[in-house]
């Protein structure tokens, strides 16, 4: 099934771009030239183009819905994990006969007078905010009457509605896996969450679990905060390492997602290190890369396409009246074992 990042490459154009010529977007109008060319891409990959209409739709009795996705920038072109969680979020729109959905990033929409412009172009009546939460701007959003879901927003203290996976629990569970093994020195890797703060950051919170629950030390050393950077995650890892003698090193990493576990893997090798006999690593989202690293990166896996076609379900009832917004949808990971954490300790 063709998606837009498919239709994005055949053009040549980013995938925002591709969402505002299919939807329609006249706030944001992409060239005629340019439209039809993605027009005629998205007809010969086979992609399903939606003829917005004001009536209702004839299946399920439901009217249009101007929806916008808001994303970070760095999160929009073809990320190994966001990509597909729209993928997923666009399938459904289209299964429940929507339109596309108008995608914006959040530096596009960055202060309450961009939002305010936004909101009034575009019409929206629901926005997803994906990977992006701005407390400030989410309240004018819910001033304004539009209803707002988040997704991948990881802090237990947001009280907005989300979708997403159960990051304490996955996290809970790969650490668990490390002890099983036999760990006792389990290292951290990851980065914040919405309060800027890494304690409070699902995946941590789940780390923590696991560790005190099996009345292992948490060293303070040992978990490294990289905002979410993978070269940081280098670095760090590659600090520690030349730091300490080799008999005083972690024998486990857990990283907060598969994109600073991969940097840490290689941070170990340099340093003369072998995975998993010197330093067992697990990830998480298991991208689609995680299966090919060397050795095979363990990491939770995390339903990503599931994710997006939930939120826009939820998102589209609850604007139709039909359900009331939940407070928080968390599907279940998975934990999918390989050879950089298979191996017993002694």
């Amino acid at each position: 099934m063709a998606k837009l990042k498919d239709i994005a490459e055949r053009v040549g154009v980013s995938i925002s771009t591709v969402s505002r010529a299919i939807s329609n977007d006249a706030s944001r109008p992409v060239s005629e030239e340019t439209k039809q060319k993605i027009r005629e891409a998205a007809l010969e990959l086979g992609y399903k183009l939606h003829e917005p209409s004001r009536h209702a739709n004839e299946n399920n009795g439901t009217a249009a819905k101007r929806i916008a996705c808001i994303v970070p920038q760095h999160l929009m072109d073809d990320h190994p994990y966001f990509s597909t969680v729209l993928a997923g979020f666009h399938k459904k729109m289209e299964e429940l006969g929507q339109p596309p959905a108008i995608v914006r990033t959040c530096e596009e929409v960055g202060d309450a007078e961009k939002i305010r412009l936004m909101l009034r172009e575009t019409g929206a009546e629901g926005i997803v905010a994906i990977s992006w939460y701005d407390e400030e701007l989410f309240e004018l959003i819910q001033q304004n009457g539009v209803a707002i879901m988040g997704v991948s927003l990881n802090d237990e203290r947001l009280t907005v509605p989300v979708v997403d996976c159960d990051r304490i629990l996955s996290a809970r569970a790969a650490v668990r896996h490390l002890i099983d093994q036999g760990h006792t020195r389990i290292a951290y890797i990851g980065g914040p969450a919405y309060s800027k703060q890494m304690e409070s950051e699902e995946r941590f919170v789940g780390y923590k679990f696991a560790m005190l629950e099996a009345n292992l030390q948490l060293q303070g050393e040992w978990l490294m905060n990289t905002g979410w950077n993978v070269d940081r995650s280098f670095s760090k890892m590659s600090e520690l390492l030349e730091r300490l003698p080799k008999a005083e090193w972690p024998t486990a990493v857990f990283c907060a997602s598969d994109m600073l576990a991969i940097p840490a893997m290689r941070a170990v090798v340099e340093n003369h290190g072998s995975i998993p006999e010197d330093i067992a690593i697990v990830g998480m989202d298991n991208i689609d890369v995680a299966q090919y690293t060397t050795p095979p990166l363990t990491s939770v896996s995390v339903p990503k396409y599931e994710i997006g076609r939930v939120a826009a379900k939820s998102i589209v009832d609850y604007l139709d009246g039909h359900f009331p917004m939940a407070t928080k949808i968390l599907l279940p990971g998975s934990l999918v074992v390989r050879e950089s954490s298979h191996f017993t300790r002694n």
